[in-house]
């Protein structure tokens, strides 16, 4: 759709409903996965300056430009995601 659209040209969309935790998301993908674990760590302050931060997606821009608007919840598009990459692993590794 952006690839097929004049009016996306030049425009960066970065897509997003929600905001969410890093912990949150990670939690959710264990979840979908039926299994998992990480580990948390504290940035290494050496490496601070190049951390970004927070960091909030948003849809407005191609919701206004193009019309789209997400149609799957996250949750959904995780365990779509994680299926297909279970199908398809041998691919990939």
């Amino acid at each position: 759709m952006v690839a097929a659209n004049d009016h996306a040209n030049g425009k960066v969309f970065n897509l997003g409903g929600y905001a969410i935790s890093l912990k949150d998301l990670a939690d959710l993908l264990i979840e979908v996965n039926g299994g998992g674990e990480y580990m948390v760590r504290e940035f290494p302050p050496d490496r601070k300056r190049i951390d970004i931060g927070d960091y909030y997606a948003d849809y407005s821009l191609i919701r206004a430009t193009l019309g789209w608007e997400p149609k799957v919840p996250l949750r959904d598009a995780l365990r779509r995601t994680v299926d297909y990459y279970k199908e398809h692993l041998g691919k990939y590794v």
